[in-house]
């Protein structure tokens, strides 16, 4: 599936369940205020570049006027460009993180009433995506956007020199679980790990040491699958729990 990037603005205004990508939209934008930082020398010369462009296009007139002007327009061009990508791929890669949480915020959009779903739980070492609770049960998602193809298999999903072990994912559905299990006791029930893969993922779905990998566009279709494991007031109950979980880990504790 070909990875397109969209604008985020109309999504938000319908969305049931605020906040995905918030936490990776954060990062990128505390890293490319670090890049320009560490390279403010370049940026000055740039600007300065630019503006004598600009004014010795006003100083002279024909050719040699529009050329300068072009050059000028060029090299702001380019600035903006920069700035948008964050001064350095290694920013510009959580801003495309960012994107691929919000594509999957929109499938969850699609789901019916039943399901509830917390984005971005941020913890200590980092976030968790989104936490669905629905009839089929407690799964937690895991968005990752591939710019080659990807492969799941050997416990790990795979993608060049990008590798994301297994162990990653079911570490982080067994905290959210013991998360829920100390609000709700035994009544916690069990937390599927899914990573949501965007980008070209050939196997569309593959699932090894109790962890799912599934191409984003298949998710919806592959959560009404699944048998029902959990009534209205069960669903109410972890729904809370969660809510408590969020605002724990906001305040810190």
């Amino acid at each position: 599936m070909p990875w397109r990037i969209r604008r985020t603005s109309m999504r938000r205004r319908k969305q049931r369940f605020q906040g995905a990508g918030v936490s990776a939209e954060r990062e990128f934008s505390r890293r490319r205020r670090q890049n320009i930082r560490d390279e403010w020398r370049t940026w000055l010369f740039a600007f300065a570049l630019l503006g004598a462009f600009a004014v010795w296009s006003l100083l002279t007139t024909g050719l040699a006027a529009r050329f300068l002007a072009a050059v000028a327009g060029l090299l702001g061009g380019v600035l903006v460009a920069l700035w948008a990508l964050g001064g350095h791929v290694s920013a510009f890669q959580w801003w495309i993180g960012a994107e691929g949480e919000r594509d999957t915020a929109q499938q969850i959009e699609k789901l019916g009433p039943d399901w509830h779903c917390e984005h971005d739980l941020e913890h200590g070492r980092g976030n968790w995506d989104h936490v669905l609770v629905g009839p089929a049960g407690v799964f937690l998602l895991d968005s990752k956007v591939i710019n080659g193809t990807a492969a799941a298999g050997d416990d790990a999903l795979r993608s060049g020199r990008l590798n994301y072990p297994g162990g990653l994912f079911r570490s982080g559905a067994k905290q959210i679980k013991d998360a829920i299990e100390a609000r709700l006791g035994s009544r916690a029930p069990w937390v599927q790990a899914v990573v949501i893969v965007w980008g070209d993922f050939p196997q569309g779905h593959h699932q090894e040491q109790d962890v799912v990998y599934i191409r984003g566009d298949r998710m919806n279709a592959w959560l009404a699958e699944q048998p029902q494991k959990l009534n209205g007031p069960q669903r109410a109950a972890l729904t809370t729990a969660l809510q408590e979980v969020r605002a724990s880990l906001a305040a810190g504790a």
